[in-house]
């Protein structure tokens, strides 16, 4: 009796760090402990307990999953998982575009060898030429390739 509280209580314990860890590892090892608990139980208690067992596991792992989802989507985890910010960038349309060929600007990212560039206004995707430009580094367009700019620095 005691080793089937015992995994009923490790199962638990895995059920509460699958909240705080997201992933389906310690999930499945707590599915694991409460079959084994429900065996155990079976084999020494007989098929009522064991039916018990099942159930009552079966409802608790329903209730930890959708605490999990709840905690996911609105808990203080959600900061850990999701981002709220995002990068725009404009590709180059090749046919109308050839006018910034020549422009300068500023890498807004390392490039080895992509990353973003800002020109005027807008950010478009880059590749340097010389294979590393740093961050905040002037750079001067000097063709468009697969509707990415080509840029050395300045």
């Amino acid at each position: 009796m005691s080793l089937i509280i015992s995994l009923l209580v490790v199962a638990l314990v895995l059920f509460l760090l699958e909240i705080i860890v997201p992933g389906t590892v310690l999930a499945l090892l707590a599915v694991g402990c409460l079959v084994a608990a429900t065996i155990i139980a079976y084999n020494e208690m007989g098929v009522q307990v064991a039916l018990i067992i099942f159930v009552c596991s079966c409802v608790a792992s329903l209730l930890f999953f959708i605490l999990e989802l709840k905690m996911l989507k609105s808990g203080p985890l959600r900061k850990f998982i999701s981002s709220e910010s995002s990068i725009t960038a404009v590709s180059v349309d090749t046919q109308t575009d050839d006018s910034i060929i020549g422009q300068s600007g500023t890498a807004l990212t390392t490039m080895a060898p992509s990353g973003r560039v800002q020109i005027g206004d807008r950010t478009f995707e880059a590749s340097c030429q010389g294979g590393y430009i740093q961050k905040n580094t002037a750079i001067t367009v000097i063709r468009i390739e697969r509707a990415t700019l080509i840029v050395k620095a300045s």
